[in-house]
């Protein structure tokens, strides 16, 4: 497979991993014991390392393999943070840097340090642009959306038949450069998704498997700094299915499989957002081991006795869990689900997950079209406008609370569509005043394989809205991914669906 296409896009990766392990250890430096440090210093080597697995750069997979070894020994209390470990890993981070330019050929020419000679570049055939130019474009156009909110309000209050007639040319004339700054933003998830092959095949070789992987759906088009920061939750995905999921040949006979392993990787558009699922035909997550160990941890209570598939992929996904039972250069070292969670999580979307034990496991990772502007539906609670994200939305409807919510009894589930689903009164999730009346308003939506009703006092409708992110308060609760102003001029909180459900 021609991987050049794919060398600038491992360089700039490359070099944010390494600037967030910088990051890392100078904090190390500042505070030896810090666990928020250790474990980015593990994200960022770990991506890296993956990365150059799937290129073929081999003198940076090992030297990025070395320093996960020294870090995971000091995660696992083995080795303590001394002046010259820090000294050796900063070393260390400063030589996996030089690497990677070696490797991509910016810097002074190494014997070969990969199977394949590395990648040539092409000549672009197009022009290119910065992707920091795209994102001031789509602000502005943001901007440019608010402004228009306004001066809608003032025509409509004028009253005059020329300058309505203008405004409407003028808003059109808006509409197709907003289209136009996000097509230019779009790319398809191939350039991407098509190094991965490699990646499935080398992995498959390390562990002695056999593997058959798809790919489907690589024309799908998604916004390019969200496919920029996926790709790396994807590589998580698809290792863990090749180390944890597929079985060896061996086993997969016994079991009455084909001896051969089947990965798929997939893109579908759906109605405001991408769908992206993992799937393979192994073992599937033993629930039993993996309950046992999250017991062992404290993540779970002692009396649980099962765990559904929401509740396995809480387990999963918490920074640090693992059932390997020893490390290899495979295993992720207990980095590799909270990553994706935590990723997807900060790109609006959701991850839900399915495992039936002896015929595999699937990961759905639900996002929306573009970070910037997102269709939402707007609704009224108490006195504030909120905005949530259709990438969780499935229906909006009328609920009438049992007669003993009426009472003021504790409400906390309901049905919807003949199965059940948990009850969020947004009024008193959001510190205000509960209210239940004879009818409620809810919004069925959707996060983590889980279904619930959030109560709302009044549709306003849909829109497009520009979202604004901003930091979370220090020991705040999360419940807002993000502000825009509405197109009356009003502002509105963008709801984070995953954590209220």
């Amino acid at each position: 497979m021609d991987l050049s296409r794919y060398v600038d896009l491992f360089l700039s990766e490359g070099r944010e991993h390494v600037a967030e392990l910088s990051v890392a250890l100078s904090e190390l430096e500042r505070a030896p014991a810090s666990g928020d440090a250790i474990a980015g210093a593990f994200r960022a080597v770990h991506s890296i390392k993956g990365m150059a697995a799937a290129m073929g750069y081999l003198v940076v997979t090992e030297r990025a393999d070395g320093l996960e070894s020294a870090l995971d020994a000091v995660r696992r209390g083995e080795e303590v943070v001394t002046a010259s470990l820090l000294s050796h890993l900063i070393e260390e981070a400063d030589a996996l840097a030089h690497d990677i330019e070696i490797a991509v050929g910016v810097g002074v020419s190494a014997p070969a340090n990969s199977v394949e000679a590395a990648p040539q570049r092409r000549a672009p055939s197009n022009v290119r642009v910065r992707a920091s130019r795209l994102d001031s474009l789509m602000d502005l156009v943001g901007e440019l959306e608010i402004e228009r909110g306004r001066m809608e309000r003032e025509v409509n209050r004028i009253s005059d038949d020329d300058l309505s007639a203008a405004f409407g040319s003028a808003s059109r004339l808006l509409n197709d450069l907003r289209e136009q700054v996000m097509a230019a933003r779009m790319v398809p998830v191939g350039q991407v998704f098509e190094r991965f092959p490699r990646l499935v095949r080398e992995t498959a070789r390390t562990l002695g498997k056999e593997v058959d992987f798809t790919l489907d759906g690589a024309d799908i088009e998604l916004d390019r700094s969200m496919l920029d920061r996926i790709g790396d939750p994807v590589m998580h995905l698809l290792r863990n299915a090749v180390d944890h999921g597929i079985e060896s040949s061996e086993q997969r006979e016994r079991d009455g499989k084909t001896a051969r392993g089947k990965l798929t990787l997939s893109a579908q558009r759906e109605a405001g957002y991408v769908l992206i699922r993992v799937a393979d035909d192994g073992m599937g997550i033993d629930r039993g081991r993996v309950l046992e160990r999250a017991i062992e941890a404290g993540i779970v209570d002692a009396g649980v006795q099962s765990l559904e598939d929401v509740e396995l992929l809480r387990v999963l996904a918490h920074p640090g869990f693992s059932t390997a039972l020893e490390v290899t250069s495979v295993s992720g070292r207990g980095v590799g689900l909270d990553v994706v969670d935590a990723t997807v999580r900060a790109l609006g979307g959701a991850i839900e997950m399915k495992s039936v034990h002896g015929r595999g496991t699937a990961i759905s990772l639900r996002l929306p079209l573009s970070v910037a502007i997102v269709r939402a539906l707007v609704a009224r609670v108490g006195e504030e406008l909120f905005a949530i994200p259709f990438t969780h939305v499935i229906d909006t409807l009328a609920i009438e609370p049992p007669a003993a919510a009426l009472r003021g009894d504790q409400w906390s589930h309901t049905e919807i569509g003949g199965s059940p689903a948990s009850v969020v009164m947004l009024r008193q999730r959001f510190g205000m005043s509960p209210r239940i009346a004879e009818r409620m308003l809810g919004v069925c939506v959707r996060s983590r394989g889980r279904r619930a009703a959030l109560l709302v006092d009044e549709f306003i409708g849909q829109q497009d809205v520009v979202v604004k992110r901003f930091d979370q308060p220090r020991g705040g609760a999360t419940m807002f991914a993000g502000a825009t102003v509405l197109g009356d001029g009003s502002p509105a909180l963008v709801v984070d669906v995953n954590s209220l459900i």
